[in-house]
């Protein structure tokens, strides 16, 4: 897992290890140029090339004075290139500058960029086995201007750039970039990311990003919470239960589902599959009675609670009486795949809403319900929303868009209406009380029609085997995601199948 903070966090982390652990801010840039002159030494491929070091007035190009001291330690070849006049560097930045040019050699060059012309300074980073950006950094807002940002359209092309701290041009705060801006193969953040790299499209300019210490346990520094939490691979294990040797069915934790109607009759299918290939014990598949035949046919797991129907619709009265009787074998409920937005749907959503006492997921047309009754329905604190984009904003009373270019605060504001919310997308978001959530794992292979069913079935064979709700849609979303580059690494990201991303799961979670 890793943590993002804000940079005003990070700051304030500075001035705790200056004022509390008597740490001078010189150490600290010292740790952090060391790690980072490290992390470009990997990226080029040996300490021995040519690299260039581009320094902006700041801190950040303080920082590219130490890296380019600690290439020169390395034997490397180092040419700095400084956006502005000795004089107008301060503080660390100018002790730092300082030392380079006392030491001097053959194997440094330092220049001036407003003294050179765009075709040299693009012959100097052509030459380059890896350029270390270090212009602006967390410390300044707004489009970069002048030299900087002459410099960073001279960089556009280059490969193997190595962006210190944040790539220069990107908002750390919102994950916005501007125009320039830096696109990074590596960031080397200090002490920890910074929360706008977790977003798009920031995240895609810093690359992949790199943590350096900066002498200081970051427990030490830094805020208890971290403003958002990045769950990866590794985090999958760790956060689901053991399974007992002697292990019964009904131990693992039913979940009921309520799903499908005349135009999407494969959708209780595919959430019943991902319920079950994620270790659900028994599965209720609650479904109108034209669609139970073929449920028990292609899943003969499953339980099969036919649900009466007039003229194609589920009537609500019979199908409550059918669910409640059941219910009390269930651990969790999920609802909504492919359900549609008849009135007999309508009347058994505001039904289960009320009567229901299980962990309630709602999913796809149920979320329609739920936005449409949202002003009259008591609060709950037991949901969890699992909408994408169109359907949050259904919720929240915007446009898809302004869901896309703002989702933390989306997935806050949903949270704060049922308890938990999970949103869909590249990078999917879980947010419950003060805390978000990332998932670091998905692909374009699940793009496909299905595959929110079968990602609804497997959260809700985590709740019902008893993880928290948040916690089951962060292990569940984890899990869909590495599926689908599963899928993807064996079928490319073109063709492949709901139903095999839900076989996939047992491989992931084995």
């Amino acid at each position: 897992m890793k943590n993002f903070f804000m940079p005003a966090d990070i700051r304030e982390a500075d001035n705790i290890a200056a004022s509390k652990y008597g740490i001078p801010s010189i150490v600290l840039m010292e740790n952090a140029a060391k790690n980072a002159a490290r992390a470009a030494v990997t990226l080029s491929g040996g300490p021995k090339g040519s690299f260039v070091v581009l320094a902006g007035r700041g801190n950040n190009g303080g920082d590219g004075f130490a890296v380019a001291r600690h290439l020169l330690i390395g034997g490397a070849e180092v040419t700095v290139l400084k956006s502005d006049a000795d004089e107008i560097y301060k503080n660390d930045a100018a002790v730092n500058l300082e030392i380079l040019r006392r030491l001097g050699g053959k194997r440094l060059r330092i220049f001036d960029t407003p003294e050179l012309t765009d075709s040299e300074i693009s012959a100097l980073l052509g030459r380059a086995c890896c350029v270390i950006e270090g212009l602006l950094g967390t410390g300044t807002s707004g489009a970069p201007r002048k030299e900087p940002a002459r410099l960073i359209r001279l960089l556009e092309g280059c490969k193997n750039v190595l962006a210190l701290d944040v790539p220069s041009g990107i908002d750390p705060e919102s994950g916005g970039v501007y125009e320039p801006c830096v696109r990074a193969a590596e960031t080397v953040t200090f002490l920890a990311p910074k929360y706008g790299m977790a977003f798009q499209p920031a995240a895609d300019n810093c690359g992949n990003i790199i943590t350096a210490d900066i002498g200081v346990p970051p427990e030490a520094i830094l805020p208890e919470k971290p403003k958002l939490s990045l769950y990866e691979s590794r985090d999958l294990h760790s956060m689901l239960p053991e399974i007992s040797r002697n292990i019964h069915k009904t131990e693992r934790g039913n979940v009921l589902v309520y799903a499908g109607s005349g135009s999407y009759r494969g959708a209780p299918l595919l959430t019943v599959r991902g319920a079950l290939r994620a270790g659900a014990g028994l599965v209720f598949a609650a479904v109108p009675d034209f669609i139970a035949p073929h449920i028990s046919a292609e899943i003969p797991e499953a339980i099969v609670l036919p649900l009466a129907t007039r003229n194609g619709e589920v009537e609500s009265a019979s199908a409550a009486a059918v669910i409640s009787e059941w219910l009390p074998k269930c651990a969790a409920l999920v609802a909504g795949p492919g359900c549609g937005r008849s009135e007999g749907a309508g009347e058994l959503f505001l039904w289960l809403w009320k009567n229901c006492r299980l962990p309630l997921l709602l999913d796809a047309d149920m979320l329609w319900f739920y936005a449409r009754n949202l002003p009259e329905l008591t609060p709950r604190a037991d949901v969890l929303l699992t909408p994408h984009s169109a359907e949050a904003g259904r919720i929240l009373g915007l446009a898809p868009a302004e869901v896309d270019s703002k989702r933390a605060e989306c997935a806050f504001a949903l949270a704060a209406k049922a308890g938990q919310a999970l949103l869909k997308g590249r990078n999917t978001l879980i947010a419950f009380s003060e805390e978000l959530r990332m998932i670091a794992a998905g692909s374009p292979s699940l793009a496909v029609p299905g595959s929110g069913d079968v990602l609804s079935g497997v959260i809700g064979a985590f709740i019902a085997a008893g993880i928290p709700i948040a916690d089951a849609a962060t292990v569940g979303a984890l899990a869909h995601g590495l599926a689908g580059e599963a899928l993807e690494a064996r079928l490319g990201v073109r063709g492949a199948l709901a139903r095999e991303i839900a076989d996939e799961i047992p491989a992931i979670l084995r």
